[in-house]
């Protein structure tokens, strides 16, 4: 039988053995462009030059392996397919191989195609939103200003996923909470691919602190970039980081996607179900295009050093160090302003106008006075010190009584010019008992005042290079504070007003706080009159105002010991009334604090605390305006407290009541009273108590209503129950009367004019509401200390940065629910039809499918 095995001939071998090569090419190619890419992870480091690069060793030896493991499999790749296409092509000369070559073009065509649509599809594609509320389309406008960012400045977009959701809010974590994230999570990462289609202008990187090498990706991510690892490091929730050109934007999860835990327990008839509030695809967009932006400026203006945003030991509850983190956390540049000084003086401060950085810039340049003082204090000492060595000397040749007359005197010197070593030296010879100095015992003192003189001269010169170095250091720190030219440039203007005006000129906000009374029942409180500011200051204020510019004011109550102050106002109440906000003269005491006014009057000292007293009650509209829109600040605390299923509750004592003018409400586009006590209160002139000379209780604050008969009675001054608002926030023009002062101030926003005659009020009426005004935003709180200490509780930071988002205008950043929310698709059903769809899928689908196999297999049997 003839052998019919192909013969193994060199080339079939040698054909087999290119073949292994070129296999072995494949996986080496795969292989080095797999380690290629982990020494550079950026594609856009992939290039023939960087290659050469790796492979000449310059990126080490990691780097060299990868690169020269690429080329020789690519080497191999392709000597082997040019042996194979030679191959190929004398197989094709042949007419037996005409058909399985035409089967293979068509195989190569094929695949030729595929890769050809695949290349073109990179740069050719087309995205599709088919969720209901289109949700990943952004807007026209918004894609055409990401197109058109810089390609040479890209932002770097980081997904940090910390497993925290509700940042400062609540560390609870429920099935709804993981579901959130999680949920979130995938959506966020949806829509930033969308960004990774702008192309190079985006670098996207998703970070999970409980993933692998967390640290080390940090790290190389950061390298260059510590701004970025600030943010990352002090984020307290899950976030989206927003990086370019050194500047840092924060977008938390629940800003993008809110959790609404109320509605999640409510869902699915009682049974629960995710429910979560779109904030809007927008809101992403506009925070990549407000990265490269300068941060809005908050300007903190108090009347001492105490009272500003620094951190000081030991003064946190006068500090407002809480306040600027949360600021400056949520994107805002925050600066202190000094209103008066000279305290030190005993008598009445000055108006003043200056920053932080001007006093530190005063401190430093007084220490240095006082360390070159210290420097030519030393180094004359150090001449002293030489020229009584030289002295000692040239008395060694005059008689004994000279001498001994030097050496009393020199050890008076020492004593009087603090010189220790010498003073020691000669005391010690002196003994407990003393000895008088004689010709006989001269030799003994001699070499022991002259060894206290050389120790003091070598202390001398030690003191003077210490003395030295410290004016230097001092010298160096000035220097590097007088770089700040804004700061030095600000402190030669000499002119109050002109000077306040210049540092609110590139303000954004101004937070006007007013730190009196903390807590009645202990007398907790600074004088209302430590806070009243001239009137040059004041005008400065009205011309923000007059141009739009928010303010924030914090005013706390007028009550001093007998009433209210009659010197603890000034005319910044009376531009807060013009603006239709009115500020009672009065103070909110609790009924829980009745316990502690009886037990100071029992003789107990500590009282009552803040801890007694119910927590303010954040509304969207109050009794007063239930037709009018919501309150814009007050809806988004309340969705805020849905995200967690709790109110965000905050006790505040001793505020005042901030009541909305009448008739002002009908002028506004939404509620402006949201801030409101509990009604277990009742509003106090006199909040302390009083005692005689002995100490004895005279007077203890109690609730006595105001009777009809007093002049008082049905207006707000009476005394009466709760609930009181001591937080309002209003948007409307600012007053007529601040332009035209033929304006009534107390109706200006309407244009109600001073008594004219008819013809002429009627006229100019109608001209008030076409005289051009801008429109200003005010919000107004009745407490000084609401935003104080080092650290703001959740609801205090809540309050303030909504409020402040509000204020500056970044309404894209309050929660919202305009928009239908998201929800896990359910089918609801009854239980019948739930027992139904469960026994017919795990029981009914098998019998069927037995049913019907059982019946194939009768009916092939029948064949």
């Amino acid at each position: 039988m003839a052998d019919t095995r192909h013969q193994l001939t060199l080339g079939i071998r040698f054909r087999f053995l290119l073949r292994v090569a070129g296999a072995t090419g494949v996986l080496a190619v795969v292989t080095g462009a797999a380690l290629f890419a982990s020494a550079f992870p950026s594609p856009a480091q992939w290039s023939a030059d960087q290659l050469r690069a790796a492979a000449g060793g310059h990126h080490g030896a990691f780097a060299r392996a990868a690169a020269w493991t690429f080329a020789v499999g690519l080497i191999a790749v392709a000597a082997a397919l040019a042996v194979e296409g030679l191959a190929g092509l004398a197989s094709v000369a042949g007419r037996r191989s005409a058909a399985s070559t035409s089967a293979t073009v068509g195989a190569l065509a094929a695949l030729a195609l595929l890769g050809f649509v695949n290349a073109y599809s990179f740069t050719h594609h087309a995205r599709f939103d088919f969720t209901r509320s289109r949700q990943f389309t952004l807007p026209p406008d918004l894609a055409a200003s990401l197109r058109g960012l810089r390609p040479e400045s890209p932002t770097t977009i980081v997904v940090l996923q910390k497993h925290r959701i509700f940042g400062s809010l609540s560390d609870d974590r429920d099935s709804f909470t993981r579901g959130a994230e999680e949920k979130v999570a995938e959506k966020v990462k949806d829509l930033v691919d969308l960004f990774r289609e702008f192309g190079p202008r985006f670098n996207v990187e998703v970070l999970d602190t409980e993933a692998f090498g967390y640290r080390t990706r940090v790290a190389e991510l950061t390298a260059a970039a510590p701004e970025l690892k600030a943010a990352i490091d002090s984020a307290p929730e899950n976030s989206i980081l927003f990086h370019a050109n050194k500047r840092v934007q924060r977008l938390a999860f629940n800003e993008f996607l809110q959790l609404d835990k109320t509605a999640s327990d409510a869902a699915n008839g009682g049974r629960g179900n995710l429910v979560l509030l779109p904030q809007g695809v927008d809101n992403f967009a506009r925070r990549v295009l407000a990265v490269q932006e300068r941060r809005p400026k908050v300007a903190v203006c108090v009347v001492h050093e105490w009272l500003t945003t620094a951190d000081t030991a030991g003064r946190s509850e006068y500090s407002l160090a809480g306040l600027k983190k949360s600021l400056t956390d949520s994107g805002f540049e925050v600066t202190d302003i000094i209103l008066k000084k000279n305290w030190e003086s005993g008598q009445e401060p000055d108006p003043a106008a200056y920053t932080i950085q001007e006093s530190k810039l005063e401190r430093l340049e007084a220490e240095l006075d006082s360390a070159r003082d210290q420097y030519r204090a030393a180094q004359n000492d150090v001449k002293i010190v030489a020229s009584l060595r030289k002295a000692f000397d040239d008395v060694q040749s005059e008689p004994f009584r000279e001498r001994g007359d030097f050496y009393v005197n020199l050890s008076r010197a020492a004593q009087i010019r603090g010189w220790t070593e010498v003073v020691q030296a000669y005391r010690a010879w002196l003994g407990e008992e003393g000895r008088p100095i004689s010709e006989a015992n001269e030799h003994e003192l001699r070499p022991v005042l002259l060894g206290g003189i050389t120790r003091q001269a070598a202390r001398a010169e030690r003191d003077a290079r210490d003395a030295d170095k410290a004016r230097a250091e001092a010298e160096e720190q000035v220097r590097a504070a007088h770089q700040d030219e804004r700061t030095v440039q600000d402190r030669r203007i000499a002119d109050v007003k002109a000077k306040f005006s210049a540092l609110l000129a590139d303000v954004d906000l101004l937070v006007i706080p007013r730190h009196t009374v903390v807590n009645a029942v202990i007398e907790r409180r600074l004088p209302p009159a430590l806070h009243t500011l001239g009137m040059d200051q004041l005008a400065v204020i009205k011309d923000f105002m007059k141009a739009g510019k928010p303010v924030l004011a914090c005013l706390g109550s007028l009550s001093v010991a007998n009433g209210p102050a009659p010197d603890g106002t000034d005319d910044l109440e009376r531009l807060v009334a013009e603006r239709g906000i009115e500020l009672g003269r009065d103070t909110v005491l609790f009924d829980a604090e009745t316990k502690g006014f009886a037990a100071i009057k029992a003789g107990r000292q500590l009282g009552g605390g803040p801890a007694d007293i119910p927590p303010l009650v954040v509304v969207e509209a109050g009794p007063d305006a239930q037709t009018a829109r919501p309150n814009p600040v007050g809806a988004a605390l309340r969705l805020t407290g849905r995200a967690v299923d709790q109110r965000l509750e905050h006790r505040l004592g001793a505020p005042r009541p901030v009541y909305l003018a009448p008739g002002w409400q009908d002028r506004l586009p939404y509620a402006a009273e949201f801030v409101f006590t509990a009604p277990d209160a009742w509003n106090e002139e006199r909040p302390f108590i009083r005692g005689d000379a002995r100490g004895r209780p005279t007077y203890t604050p109690r609730y006595e209503p105001t009777l009809d008969t007093d002049p008082k009675w049905g207006t707000r001054q009476a005394e009466r129950k709760g609930p009181f608002p001591v937080g309002v926030a209003i948007e409307s023009r600012v007053p007529a009367a601040w332009f035209d002062d033929r304006y009534d101030t107390g109706s200006a926003a309407a244009g109600v004019l001073l008594p004219l005659d008819g013809v002429l009020a009627a006229g100019l009426t109608a001209a008030a509401t076409k005289l051009e005004r801008p429109t200003q935003r005010l919000v107004v709180f009745g407490s000084g200390h609401l935003f104080t200490g080092a650290k703001l509780e959740p609801a205090q930071e809540k309050l303030l940065v909504h409020s402040v988002n509000w204020l500056t205008g970044r309404t894209d950043r309050l929660p919202r629910a305009d928009q239908p929310p998201w929800e896990f698709p359910r089918v609801a059903m009854t239980d019948r039809e739930f027992h139904l769809w469960r026994y017919g899928t795990a029981i009914g689908l098998p019998l069927v499918a037995a049913y019907l196999g059982l019946m194939a297999t009768m009916l092939r049997r029948m064949r």
